[in-house]
């Protein structure tokens, strides 16, 4: 695997973590941005678990939302109420 960050912006800005995330969650990742995460994931613990979560309140939030994309307020009131329920 190639060790550059293909997520690196044009004016050499690495993004974060959560950056990275949401590229990949909203299919907007080309394949070598996918092969550089996986690989990210295997040694970045909150990445992994960010992406379980995240892909299982996507699929969730999408099929009971009739298919259609859910509103990206929504997804983060969500994702705070976990936090917060996961932290207690």
């Amino acid at each position: 695997m190639n060790n550059l960050n293909p997520f690196v912006k044009p004016n050499q800005t690495k993004p974060s973590c959560m950056e990275m995330l949401q590229t990949i969650l909203d299919g907007e990742a080309s394949e070598e941005q996918k092969q550089y995460f996986k690989g990210h994931m295997d040694n970045c613990m909150p990445c992994f678990k960010s992406y379980d979560l995240d892909m299982a309140l996507k699929q969730l939030l999408q099929s009971k939302c009739c298919g259609g994309e859910a509103p990206q307020d929504l997804i983060e009131k969500i994702k705070i109420q976990i936090s917060q329920k996961s932290a207690q």
